[in-house]
């Protein structure tokens, strides 16, 4: 080999070299592996129920109503719904010159629970029973219908005197031996009677008053 053509290699040579260390300086650099650390397992999580306060019985030194005094309460009750249902009576069953139902629905239901629930209560008297089976005979007399019929318009004023002695009965205001039975006569209502019903009802409202002025002192 002259010398010429060794020359050409060699520069030749070098250009290679150097086209080479180029192409490695220049390619991208490799991306680093980062090791990621492998979670941990997921802790268990322990489910905490919220504790229930545990009721405290009933302290025996709570004071609660004796038989004799539920008893009383209980008459006191009924004693009401009978005078309601009198006064109701003594007007005929009507309110604004329209019949009503309050006898029929409102205070007959009223009227035999109580009356129910004493028959136990206060054996003794048997003027519970007494107002239960008067619900069941007269029931139909004091419906709306019945009302406005009028078929019955005389009885109404002897009911109402029929629910005075069972309320006196139920408060034992009443000597029950003395007690009679009130005849359901047909007839008009008399002077007297509308009196004694007037003066009831006029003695009830005093009563009212004079309770209402003596809670206020």
């Amino acid at each position: 080999m002259n010398s010429e053509t060794a020359a050409v290699l060699i520069q030749e040579g070098s250009k290679l070299i150097s086209a080479a260390f180029r192409a490695v300086a220049l390619r991208p650099p490799k991306p680093k592996l980062i090791d990621t650390p492998t979670p941990p397992a997921e802790t268990t999580r322990k489910i905490v129920q919220p504790s229930i306060a545990t009721e405290h019985p009933v302290s025996s030194k709570i004071s609660l109503p004796n038989r004799e005094e539920t008893t009383r309460e209980l008459k006191r009750r009924l004693a009401r719904e009978l005078y309601k249902a009198e006064l109701d009576l003594a007007n005929g069953l009507m309110i604004a010159g329209k019949p009503c139902d309050c006898l029929s629905e409102k205070h007959t239901l009223q009227l035999d629970a109580g009356a129910e629930e004493l028959v136990s209560q206060d054996p003794t008297n048997s003027v519970y029973q007494e107002i239960r089976q008067w619900i069941v005979n007269n029931q139909h007399k004091i419906t709306p219908s019945a009302i406005i019929s009028g078929k019955y318009k005389k009885e109404y004023p002897h009911m109402a005197l029929q629910f005075k002695e069972f309320r006196k009965r139920t408060l034992d205001t009443a000597d029950v031996a003395e007690v009679k039975t009130i005849p359901m006569q047909k007839h008009e209502l008399t002077l007297e009677e509308a009196k004694i019903i007037a003066a009831e009802q006029a003695a009830a409202k005093v009563e009212r008053i004079w309770n209402a002025q003596k809670s206020k002192e």
